[in-house]
Parts: C-alpha cells; structure tokens; sequence
C-alpha cells in the first residue's frame, strides 16, 4: 500500500537540518461493511467513487455502505480505504464477521494491514459488540470512529436514550451525529434518507485541507453538498440538551445549507470534563502522537543520552514550532503554546538503562483550555532484540 504519511497538507516539517518531523495525513478514512463483490478481507484504497463501483458494485446493491463512500468523495474526502465484510456462504455478514479476528486479520481487524488511516466508519452498523471493537482499533491506532445511530431513531429524546444504553461510546475516540439528512440518492431518481458517516468524514477532510486538523468542521465551513436538511427538526433547547451529553447535531441554516453543528467527542459531556472533549482538539494531539511518533523513530538505534535528548528536543520543537506558525496552538509565543522535555526530567535511570526514551510534550489547543500534555515512547534497540 502506497505511504501516506507525507502527503499530509499539514504543516510542521523544518526547511532543513537534523530529523525533519513531517506531519501525517489527517483525513484517511477507513470503510468496513457489506459490498456486492470484491475480496474480502482485504484492505483496498480508493481514490474515487468511480473507483469503488469498479471493484465493489454499484450503489444499487451495496446500501449503506456505498453510499456512506459516496458522500465521502462528495463532501472533499481524497483517501479512502475499504474492507469487505462477507461470509463464504453467501448469507448476510454477522456481527462475529465485522468484529472478526484480530489474528486471522479479519473483518475489521484487516485494518492491521493499513499504514494509516485516521477516521473509521462503519456505515449504519449498531451492534454493541461491533462498535465496541471498532472504538478499541481507534484506541490503539490513534483514529476517531464516526458513529451511525440507529435509523430507528428519531426524535432528541430516543437519540440521549440511545446514548445512555451504549455507556461503553462515552469516549475521547468516538463521536456521532443527530439526527440522519435528506438529499437525492444517487443510485436512483428519488429523494432518500441517510447515516452521517461518510458525510462527515468527508468534510473533515475538506476542512483539513482548507483550515487545518485543529480547527471544528461546524457551522458555514460545514456544509453537506447536496443535503436537502435533516430529516427532524432541532429546536435550540433540544440541540443544547444533546451537546451536553456529547452528541452532535444537523442544522439548517437561514441559507438553507445542512451543516454539521457541534464538535463534541461522545465522551465530552458536559458533566465528564474530559480535556479531550472536542473532536478537533482529540483529532490534533492523535495527529501530533502519529506524526512525533513515526519522525522519532530514527532515535531507537541511538545511544541514550544527552546529545540524543538535544537532537529529539530540537526536531519535535521545530514540528511543533511551524504549527504555532499555522494557528494550530493558543498563545503568542512559542513559550505560551507548546513546551518539549527529553531528558532526566522524564527518564529514570532504568527508563535510560533499558533503552527507554521519553519525551513529554504540552500544547496549549486552540480553545478556552490549559495545556494538554502527553508522553511519547520509542524502545530502543537492546541486544539480540535487534
């Protein structure tokens, strides 16, 4: 599969000198469900929807999922990754084939073979146990999964009931939206009804693109192309009563656009303060971890020490530093924004002994918030483990 770690629009990278940081794309959205045909199992990338209907079918016979990757592309989404979910007797998928095998890399455990996506959408799949292990993948692969309420839901009141019976979504990687939208189906000539995955994954890799992973896809920057608006009406006291316990609304403005309204995670009620309550503020340390990650990699074949603590320091500092530049921290200073330590203050004698090199880092979000701070690892080389 081809590396997308440097095609990120991001920026970060120093101009020159010692280990370039360079920022990893934001906005690579993994798709898992039922298709027509195609392998099974097996992560494919797309770059189109022209490209899906070639190797998975057409829209006709593969709702909701193609149509989740047709508002993808609609909405401004460019990378794509699907795993076809199918039983060798023909029958419909269950949920033991979505969770699949972590070992066999099956069902979405196939995602094990992707470089790197950052967003996961299961178009209209509400089982427990699969969302369960949908939300472990993003935990462990620094990704945000975009939840589908069920279609049977639609009134504010079944929507927080919904939330209250799944505790398990209350999470920093998860969020979802309220309620679905109307726009012209594509596969056919009349109007149709659908799940808010695809669209919203799209026009976060719109706004990315156009404004930058730290900043909210809400409100006019949020628009779903060819939405003819949401298919219940939110009074604001309903919208306000559904933020708080972290669900996201559709919205339609005077203009008559559909808009994404809100950012909140599903773990960012208001009664949880959780500092990773908003989508962009999770979806920017995910993004700073992925990218200092794979950019320090070079340091586990390097003697820990002081010069190699300098060198880490300096090259994160740098990263960190063009995306003050950018708008993507608070502050009107370097010192007011991010900080970076490598050293003796984050490494005990056996952390160094045994080839552990810790580097903590703090940035200050672009919200009304103190500093978000987070540890970064690498392991270094030790002996037959080489």
């Amino acid at each position: 599969m081809e590396d997308l770690v440097s095609e990120s629009t991001q920026p970060g990278a120093p101009s020159g000198g010692g280990h370039p940081i360079f920022g990893v794309s934001t906005s690579v959205a993994a798709f898992v469900g039922e298709t027509l045909r195609g392998p099974a199992d097996q992560v494919r990338r797309i770059s189109s929807f022209a490209a899906f209907e070639s190797e998975f079918g057409g829209l006709a016979a593969n709702r909701p999922l193609g149509h989740a990757i047709f508002h993808f592309f609609r909405n401004g989404g460019v990378h794509a990754l699907v795993v076809r979910v199918a039983r060798i007797d023909g029958a419909s998928p269950t949920s033991a084939d979505f969770c699949g095998s972590a070992g066999g890399k099956t069902g979405l455990h196939a995602l094990e073979d992707a470089d790197l996506f950052n967003l996961l959408c299961l178009p209209d799949a509400v089982d427990p146990g699969v969302l369960a292990e949908a939300l472990a993948l993003c935990r462990t692969r620094r990704a945000l999964l975009i939840v589908d309420l069920p279609e049977s839901i639609d009134s504010p009141a079944e929507a927080q009931a919904w939330l209250s019976a799944n505790p398990l979504l209350r999470s920093r990687d998860a969020a979802a939206w309220f309620p679905r939208f109307r726009a012209k189906d594509p596969g056919t000539v009349t109007p149709g009804v659908f799940a808010t995955s695809g669209a919203v994954a799209g026009i976060y890799a719109r706004n990315d693109a156009a404004r930058g992973v730290w900043t909210a896809p809400a409100g006019e920057h949020a628009a779903i192309l060819d939405a003819a608006g949401p298919v219940v009406s939110l009074r604001n006291a309903d919208t306000q009563a559904l933020h708080s316990q972290g669900l996201n609304t559709l919205r339609s403005l005077p203009s008559g656009a559909t808009v994404l309204w809100g950012a909140r995670t599903l773990g960012g009620a208001d009664s949880s303060n959780d500092e990773y309550a908003y989508v962009p503020v999770r979806r920017l340390v995910l993004f700073l971890e992925e990218s200092i990650f794979r950019g320090t990699s070079w340091a586990v074949f390097e003697p820990n020490d002081e010069p190699l603590w300098a060198k880490v320091r300096a090259s994160v500092g740098a990263f960190l530093h063009g995306l003050f530049v950018a708008g993507a921290f608070q502050g009107s200073t370097p010192r007011q924004a991010w900080f970076v330590k490598c050293g003796r203050d984050t490494m005990s004698q056996d952390d160094i002994d045994n080839g552990r090199l810790i580097v903590e880092i703090g940035v200050a979000p672009v919200r009304p918030a103190e500093f978000v701070i987070f540890r970064i690892g690498q392991f270094g080389c030790r002996g037959h483990d080489c």
